[in-house]
């Protein structure tokens, strides 16, 4: 570790220049403005352990993104096991929404909380159960390396399932699995 070394102070700073050297760097306030967001989004959340490893490896399984595919109405995903916030009170939320002629369910991002009791990799994962993948299609995943503590991540699926039953969170090497039922 190399220590940076201090300048002199200079007492004669005026409140301009005081207020310039105490802004937080542009990453810090990225993840304020990005954590408020999510807050005013996310009217149940109270408190957020976010992070990402540096050596996280992505692989978003998706078939065909819908343009104009947004969930309007917001759905609770019950706790379970280890998927669930700090307050145990979600496993996660989502948006969704019917199509206009009713026979296929916009999902739209999926917001997934997953508990670490130990650093470990793991890969999280929202399935859908539909008519047409009755056994479950995986329609997006992200792999994390994670100390200890709880961790939430938004899926932006973005697409339209014809006949969809229900929609499921999951994460590797922890038992829970959340599923809500849409059909």
């Amino acid at each position: 570790m190399r220590r940076v070394p201090r300048s002199r102070i200079n007492h004669a700073y005026t409140d301009a220049d005081q207020a310039r050297r105490r802004r937080l760097p542009a990453k810090w306030l990225a993840a304020v403005l990005i954590t408020t967001a999510v807050g005013l989004l996310a009217p149940g959340v109270t408190y957020i352990t976010a992070g990402r490893s540096s050596t996280t490896t992505a692989t978003t399984t998706a078939a065909t993104t819908a343009a104009g595919c947004r969930g309007v109405t917001p759905a609770l995903l019950p706790a379970s096991g280890f998927i669930t916030n700090p307050s145990r009170t979600q496993g996660g939320h989502l948006w969704w929404q019917r199509s206009a002629d009713g026979g296929s369910v916009c999902i739209g991002t999926v917001i997934m909380w997953v508990q670490y009791n130990t650093t470990a990799a793991k890969t999280w994962q929202v399935t859908i159960y539909s008519s047409r993948h009755p056994a479950g299609l995986i329609v997006a995943s992200r792999t994390f390396s994670l100390k200890r503590g709880w961790y939430w991540w938004g899926f932006g699926v973005h697409q339209y399932y014809q006949g969809l039953n229900a929609v499921c969170l999951s994460a590797t090497e922890s038992f829970g699995m959340s599923c809500i039922n849409i059909g």
